[in-house]
């Protein structure tokens, strides 16, 4: 399937991206600091990945909106490790859709132009189970 680069960002709503107020507070005292600290780190990261700017257009766009879903990804997925648990499970599986994303957009960049649709569903459901984990109230895509 042909798509562009600012279509597939437009599709994936990745910058739309939304979290809620958390209910971090309360999971503190179950299961101690460390999830609590991680599902902020993770929430504050997401809130920076989606008021980024994506620069499609300009020359290196696409590369560089390419590294912002790499670098989310590592991010994401690090503070899960921390976190441990369902924490860790949620944020692994997300963080792995961010880097099919960020190695579609590079594959479209070398003129790949055979790519194959990213499962918008998968990584919806992957954001809601991390929501989930962590308490957010509110996840959505778009």
């Amino acid at each position: 399937m042909r798509m562009s680069a600012t279509k597939l960002v437009g599709v994936l709503a990745v910058g739309g991206l939304m979290l809620g107020s958390t209910g971090c507070g309360a999971v503190e005292t179950i299961t101690g600091g460390k999830k609590t600290t991680a599902c902020k780190n993770i929430e504050k990261e997401l809130r920076s990945f989606s008021t980024s700017g994506m620069a499609m257009s300009s020359p290196g766009g696409a590369d560089q909106t390419a590294q912002k879903f790499s670098d989310t990804a590592a991010k994401i997925r690090s503070e899960g490790q921390g976190a441990g648990g369902d924490v860790e499970t949620a944020a692994t599986a997300f963080a792995g859709d961010l880097d099919k994303t960020a190695e579609l957009l590079r594959q479209m960049t070398s003129g790949n132009t055979n790519l194959q649709q990213p499962d918008t569903a998968a990584m919806r459901q992957h954001g809601n189970d991390l929501a989930e984990a962590c308490g957010f109230s509110a996840f959505r895509l778009g």
